[in-house]
């Protein structure tokens, strides 16, 4: 008897408990399909945000970044004095990064956006550390979107950015052999540098929704200004990339998605003189079922070589990236 009333009241409970789950929390795990979406949608698709691509969508909303990355067979040029090498240094190369953006819809063809931005590289030992200092930057940007064109399944835009960087770098390599050198610390060998760019251009982002839980987004950057080297003239840079994205939810009730891609930028994520230009292979996991949250953890693949380097940098960065509409 006893056994009975237990049993009787343990699938009370449960459905009572299944019940208020589903009331409290059911539109915030499975939102129905009435409800998808409000927010950067083409023919019924969420587009997945990436920090690097973006969105041509002129929509309010608070974006943030945080991450962290280390490079993958690293390999130092050894340290030469007078064409002879002395010592082959070891070591790996941690990166991090920082944004904050914010973008305000003033009427439904036109958004202004501002965003902050902080980022740093440093070795983790040693050897890395002496050949690539520490390296950090921050800035800020400014700019406008422009509803270009936009129907059931293609959005195009167009902006006007202004970009404003600091960089401060501790150069050891440089600092020591400019007192090997010399033979001593002079004032025009300093161990930290800091100097800052200003540069201005315009982009052209898109959007294209094959169904409910395919898409594709794609952007292009051109900018015109000062070079993070201080010995060269003003120029273009020019930036872009695509990734596609599935969306599991619509059709499978299951509130992921994820995203695959490659983007090309100009210059690193810190001050670097390059020989190559840094390339990414992109990819996302996001969090799909609220309708004014896009929630991701983005995977950056980065290569490129700076001048000293006899082949690629190569590192893997993580970053949870949050976008959250108003």
């Amino acid at each position: 008897m006893k056994k009975n009333i237990l049993l009787k009241s343990s699938l009370t409970f449960s459905m009572l408990l299944i019940i208020f789950i589903q009331n409290s929390f059911g539109k915030f795990l499975f939102p129905p399909n009435d409800s998808l979406y409000e927010h950067e949608t083409l023919k019924g698709h969420k587009f997945m945000v990436n920090s690097n691509i973006g969105t041509p969508f002129i929509q309010t909303f608070l974006q943030s970044r945080l991450g962290a990355g280390q490079t993958v067979n690293l390999k130092i040029p050894a340290v030469t004095i007078d064409t002879q090498e002395v010592i082959q240094l070891r070591g790996d190369l941690i990166y991090t990064n920082l944004d904050i953006e914010y973008q305000q819809m003033i009427k439904d063809w036109m958004a202004f956006r501002v965003k902050l931005s902080i980022a740093g590289k440093l070795g983790t030992k040693p050897g890395a550390l002496i050949s690539e200092g520490v390296n950090a930057a921050s800035g800020y940007e400014l700019g406008w979107l422009f509803k270009l064109y936009q129907n059931k399944e293609l959005a195009l835009s167009g902006s006007l950015d202004v970009f404003n960087k600091s960089y401060t770098v501790i150069d050891l390599n440089r600092f020591i052999q400019g007192v090997i050198d010399s033979g001593r610390i002079t004032p025009s060998n300093t161990l930290v540098n800091t100097h800052s760019t200003v540069r201005a251009g315009g982009s052209i982002r898109f959007a294209y929704a094959f169904n409910r839980t395919f898409g594709f987004t794609g952007n292009f950057n051109a900018q015109f200004g000062e070079s993070i080297d201080l010995t060269d003239i003003n120029k273009w840079y020019f930036e872009y990339g695509g990734i596609f994205d599935a969306d599991l939810l619509p059709v499978q009730n299951v509130p992921l998605g994820f995203v695959l891609g490659f983007y090309h930028n100009s210059l690193p994520l810190t001050s670097e003189q390059i020989q190559s230009e840094p390339n990414n292979i992109l990819f996302g996991i996001n969090y799909t079922g609220k309708q004014d949250l896009n929630l991701g953890l983005e995977v950056n693949y980065q290569f490129y070589k700076p001048n000293n380097f006899d082949e690629n940098i190569k590192f893997v960065n993580m970053s949870l990236n949050m976008r959250y509409f108003f």
